[in-house]
């Protein structure tokens, strides 16, 4: 029996988070009986918490939910008139919850919450406890509390050639103690973690034979022991990983050379023990470096729950909403406290609707009825949290109203006209201040009716690709490994669009081989094209780094092969240029096999070369990786459209 869950089974817990479904109707009263929820060794307070079938409903924008996702580096993605909500883990894992159907997606495995997600005054409430279970949290009855204790949850072990690599991944930053090392023998302790684990793992290999988690502590200071055994004259090293809820040590017979630094006693450390990111280790995986991005403090530290800081600049902020009607229409005036890059679209039921990118709205979302012959209503919310978040300006119109972007240097003046539009755009873009590189510039850009899918094809799948993997490492400068990235870009990718509506399947999602270690090139990327041909995909997405033998060579390309495909690479290409600030080296037609060996449009980006300093740097923020993922994802909207007058799909699918 899972320990951790044994513990959680107090009749007041089983009350509040049961998990099985109720035959009949829901019923949701206002949980004015909830019981005190901690985490972090705070008291975390919900708005407005619902009692469901006895789980606990909370609002996606509820302040305390966000503070909950913020302090776990997690974001949640939803779009008004969308069927899926999509929260991202810090280790970019997927979970997918359907407004209306109970059953929902955590990565491959799919699972039933004890409601079904439902819409309530223009937001989403979801199943609190299961989705805080979902981002390895688990509830723990503490007298007539309930801690949210975070977990030691993945143990991850592959096989590198003659080393193994253990990672070990967890729900907040972790930080341990090595009690104990030998040749033979490790130990480490964490602190602020429970596990849900297995007490022991067999893994019988050469220098590695048996892993044993062992939780300690209580549901507010947990620990967690976990002892490596090994082989006798075994060696063992720390690599960096991929971000700071991870900790990957790699182990190896004597003979063998082992990359990393030793194991220090207490992690995190300075970030001077680690390899610096301009210097690779010499043998072995290699993620993002460490020194790549600043660890999150710790429970008790200054700074604690307080969210990531992006390595570029901080968000810009709403400081103002001013909505003046007229005799038919409206003018609203949104005042920034900086530059921003902005889009419009205008939907065909009367919508339309401007996003603010890199812009955080510090007020309440507001809704104001206008009732006017040009424009009903007027709301402005935040729809997207995190390192790059995105505030929403929306109408609904009476009919297909003009409608006028203006961008100042403090701010954009949004004006609604009783005149039919009789040019009808559906997109645009531009940008507000000086300062915000690669703009488009103060004309809106046009883009042309949706390309409809091919025959034949599943009009709502798109494949993407993350190059290389596995065996094949890509290109290798300045600390940056072109695998690592094109993964960590396509998972971003993958949360967007199926926040969108769409079914997203990926080439490969992790770190392996398509089809197998050091087969042949044309093999590993024809097993690329099959994945989309078979399947049926309406789009192919190729995601790459570009690389080059001098390093003055930079700039972001689109490419393509296909007649078909060429609008698509414009689309793409355009949105990428207008959010990266990159050097915009076109759309371009090139005779690669994944593009051209794809039945269906397909494209292979470039997003940046690392073997440039400037464009290395940019390739070591999480932003930009963001947005290479978003510019991606819009081209794909302004050249396909959205998913929602497709074929409806039973379920979504994160394969």
């Amino acid at each position: 029996m899972n320990r951790l869950r044994a513990r959680a089974g107090s009749a007041l817990l089983a009350a509040l988070i049961a998990l099985a479904a109720v035959a009949g109707p829901p019923t949701r009263v206002l949980a004015a009986d909830t019981p005190n929820f901690w985490f972090a060794g705070t008291r975390l307070i919900l708005a407005r918490p619902v009692n469901v079938n006895g789980e606990v409903a909370v609002a996606i924008h509820d302040p305390g939910f966000l503070g909950f996702l913020n302090r776990l580096g997690a974001t949640v993605a939803w779009q008004p008139g969308e069927r899926y909500v999509v929260f991202t883990a810090s280790d970019h894992h997927t979970v997918a919850l359907t407004i209306g159907d109970s059953q929902y997606r955590a990565g491959a495995s799919s699972a039933r919450a004890p409601f079904a997600p439902y819409t309530d005054a223009q937001d989403v409430y979801v199943p609190f406890t299961t989705v805080a279970r979902t981002l390895y949290v688990e509830p723990v009855a503490d007298g007539g509390d309930v801690v949210l204790q975070p977990q030691l949850a993945i143990l991850d072990v592959h096989q590198d050639g003659p080393r193994t690599i253990v990672t070990l991944r967890g729900a907040t930053p972790l930080h341990f103690k090595k009690t104990f090392e030998s040749s033979e023998r490790v130990v480490l302790a964490f602190t602020g973690v429970g596990s849900p684990l297995a007490a022991t793992r067999q893994i019988l290999t050469a220098s590695l034979s048996i892993v044993e988690i062992a939780p300690g502590g209580n549901a507010r200071n947990p620990t967690t022991t976990v002892t490596f055994g090994g082989a006798a004259l075994s060696i063992h090293s720390m690599y960096p990983a991929n971000a700071p809820n991870e900790v990957t040590i790699a182990f190896a017979p004597q003979s063998i050379a082992l990359a990393g630094v030793t194991i220090p006693s207490d992690w995190p450390t300075t970030a001077a023990a680690l390899p610096p990111p301009n210097r690779p280790p010499a043998a072995g995986p290699l993620a993002t470096p460490a020194a790549a991005f600043t660890p999150a403090p710790l429970p008790g530290q200054p700074g604690f729950g307080a969210p990531p800081v992006a390595a570029t600049e901080a968000p810009t902020t709403v400081t103002g909403v001013d909505v003046v009607p007229t005799n038919d229409g409206a003018i609203v005036r949104v005042a920034l406290s900086g530059p921003a890059y902005y889009e419009w679209h205008r939907l065909s039921d009367g919508r339309w609707y401007v996003d603010f990118r890199n812009v955080s709205l510090a007020s309440a979302p507001t809704e104001q009825q206008l009732n006017l012959p040009a424009v009903q209503s007027v709301r402005v919310r935040q729809t997207v949290f995190g390192p790059t978040p995105v505030v929403r300006l929306a109408f609904t119109l009476n009919g297909d109203r003009t409608v006028h972007v203006d961008a100042t240097d403090s701010g954009a003046t949004v004006t609604v006209e009783s005149a039919i539009d009789v040019n009808l755009a559906t997109s645009g873009a531009g940008q507000i201040g000086a300062a915000v590189a690669g703009g488009p510039g103060g004309d809106a850009s046009r883009f042309g009716a949706p390309v409809p899918p091919p025959p034949g094809s599943n009009p709502r799948l798109i494949v993407i690709d993350p190059g290389h993997g596995g065996s094949d490492t890509g290109a290798m400068h300045n600390g940056l490994v072109e695998k690592v990235l094109t993964l960590d870009i396509s998972q971003r990718l993958r949360t967007i669009l199926a926040s969108r509506g769409w079914i997203v399947r990926m080439t490969r999602e992790r770190d392996v081989d398509v089809v197998a270690p050091n087969d042949d090139a044309k093999t590993e990327l024809q097993g690329r094209c099959d994945v989309a041909n078979n399947a049926g995909a309406r789009l192919f997405v190729s995601v790459h780094i570009n690389s080059f033998t001098m390093p003055y060579l930079n700039g972001t390309t689109t490419y393509y092969y296909k007649p078909n495909d060429q609008s698509l690479a414009a689309a793409v290409q355009r949105r990428l240029i207008g959010l990266l600030g990159t050097k915009d080296d076109g759309a371009r037609r090139e005779n690669f096999y994944v593009v051209r060996h794809t039945t269906m449009p397909a494209v292979l980006v470039e997003t940046a070369f690392l073997s440039n300093p400037d464009d290395a740097a940019k390739l070591r923020s999480p932003a930009f990786l963001q947005n290479v993922a978003q510019g991606i994802a819009d081209g794909i909207a302004d050249y396909a459209g959205s998913p929602s007058n497709t074929p409806p799909q039973s379920s979504f699918s994160g394969e």
